[in-house]
């Protein structure tokens, strides 16, 4: 199961719960975010995968936005469907995080070279760290057939899983390209996803 790395690899874990009604804060501009969040948002892969058969393509769609302790978390889920729980996100002043959890998919400011980790969440391996890297900022970037400006790329070790991506985000747009690779230290590619087509408001 494909996280948007969003990436790690493997959706959360565990659904939130306890939302309230409470005043909106903490959250960025979405003209300058690479993962724009709003309900409606949409984003669909072609999917190019050697290890196992996969989908052709798969689009994440948010289909929901609550607010907990005055945060805005949006529900992203998959088509086809991947377990029955969403990626839920949140985008604040520091970034973009799994809601309830201290694990940053974007940590601000962006800039090549900044590192950042957290506790993984995983049932497997509670005491194992999944570690961020910055690998590049880039004015323009190509994926698949699209050109997009102002490009980021992270690299993602999760150790809970024993799974290396690289994500690359464009700005206004949000993940347009992700790679899998065999294990933490392999450079061997297994699966990539490529975007194709978006809807962001």
């Amino acid at each position: 199961r494909y996280r948007l790395a969003w990436i790690g690899v493997f959706l959360a874990e565990s659904i939130l719960c306890g939302y309230s009604s409470v005043t909106m804060q903490n959250f960025a501009f979405k003209e300058d975010s690479y993962f724009p969040l709003a309900v409606g948002n949409s984003w669909v892969y072609s999917v190019r995968s050697r290890s196992h058969p996969m989908p052709k393509s798969i689009k994440w769609r948010v289909t929901q936005v609550e607010v907990l302790r005055g945060t805005r978390v949006f529900h992203l889920w998959p088509t086809p469907t991947q377990g029955d729980e969403p990626i839920s996100l949140s985008e604040l002043k520091t970034g973009v995080v799994e809601a309830g959890t201290d694990r940053f998919l974007l940590k601000r400011p962006l800039h090549t070279g900044q590192r950042w980790s957290a506790a993984s969440h995983s049932r497997r391996a509670p005491r194992k760290s999944d570690s961020f890297e910055v690998t590049s900022t880039v004015k323009t970037c190509s994926v698949g057939a699209h050109s997009f400006h102002n490009c980021v790329v992270v690299r993602e070790k999760d150790e809970a899983n024993h799974v290396a991506s690289l994500a690359t985000y464009a700005r206004g747009i949000g993940p347009v390209k992700y790679v899998y690779f065999k294990d933490l230290n392999s450079d061997e590619v297994v699966t990539t996803l490529i975007i194709e087509s978006w809807v962001v408001h």
